[in-house]
């Protein structure tokens, strides 16, 4: 869907994107990652032409983006960015509608799309659609950020470490439901991030960037099994990488499931949707071999024991 081809980005003869050649597939979930000032969020910016490249090019579903209006190549594009950029006088609806309102859609057309997408973000409509930015949490806010982005139905949302300011416990819930609605939606999503464990847990293909180089794009599995000698494998952990690799297996897939599902645990209990890595934190905090795995019902449909995850873990090597 998006190809990037031979992208330069100069600032006073500073290469800023030296040579970035990128194709992203339909329906793809691609994690651009790298230290701060390394060119990924000003290739992301190429991309919507905020920033105009040096050289190279850059086309969507076939089309060079030069050749489209800017204003409409934007308007088909979401964009939702760290600090949500919310207008504060507007309210909630009126934030979302900003581009279904420019593109002339009906007024039932908007109504309708704004509580759609408040619905889609577990945010009820007749509480939050006409309270006011300030009214909202760090969280509500950025996914109200996200909804707006995506309110005109575009088929590629950016996003430039959104979830960045926002405490680990916000933030997790957050990359859970982009997730969920990344595959709910089939979007093509390229965000930008630092951080290795969000390119881990979303992304279905992580781009490494250093000093305005692509130095290694793979899956996730792949880039932690084999990353390049230097920035990349410092960045994946190092030595590290096994308690990584934990973190894209689920409960669900190493469990010993149980006949007799219906009980609820009277204790310390895990998840089928956690992951191995979690699990393994859980485990030894709690001082257990083994621990019940639940439902999203609550219920008891499983065990996973330290073993078990143990020989996951050489097998991911």
């Amino acid at each position: 869907m998006i190809e990037l081809q031979n992208l330069n980005k100069l600032f006073n003869q500073t290469h800023a994107v030296d040579d970035v050649s990128l194709l992203v597939n339909s329906g793809e979930f691609c994690m651009l990652i790298g230290s701060s000032g390394c060119g990924k969020s000003t290739t992301l910016r190429m991309i919507n032409r905020l920033i105009e490249p040096t050289s190279g090019s850059i086309s969507i579903n076939g089309e060079d983006v030069k050749s489209v209006p800017v204003e409409d190549l934007r308007r088909k594009i979401g964009y939702a960015i760290q600090g949500v950029g919310l207008f504060p006088h507007q309210d909630i609806f009126e934030n979302i509608a900003t581009v279904p309102k420019l593109l002339k859609w009906s007024k039932t057309e908007i109504e309708q799309r704004v509580e759609e997408l408040l619905t889609l973000f577990h945010l009820d409509y007749e509480t939050f659609a006409h309270k006011f930015p300030h009214q909202l949490s760090g969280g509500q806010q950025q996914r109200v950020g996200v909804a707006r982005a995506l309110a005109a139905r575009p088929e590629l949302l950016l996003m430039d470490e959104p979830f960045g300011a926002l405490d680990a416990i916000t933030r997790n819930y957050l990359q859970d439901e982009m997730l969920r609605i990344q595959k709910q939606l089939n979007i093509t999503i390229i965000m930008v991030t630092h951080d290795i464990e969000e390119a881990v847990k979303l992304g279905d293909k992580i781009a490494v960037m250093d000093k305005g180089k692509l130095l290694q794009v793979a899956s996730p599995i792949e880039l932690m099994r084999n990353p390049r000698d230097g920035f990349v494998r410092e960045l994946v952990g190092g030595d590290d990488r096994a308690l990584n690799l934990l973190s894209l297996v689920k409960v669900e897939d190493v469990m010993t499931p149980i006949a007799d599902i219906g009980k609820k645990p009277q204790s310390q209990h895990l998840s089928d949707k956690d992951n191995l890595r979690d699990a393994l934190s859980r485990l030894l905090w709690v001082g257990e071999s083994s621990l019940p795995v639940i439902n999203s019902e609550g219920k008891i449909i499983g065990n996973v024991a330290l073993v078990d995850i143990l020989a996951k873990g050489k097998k991911q090597k």
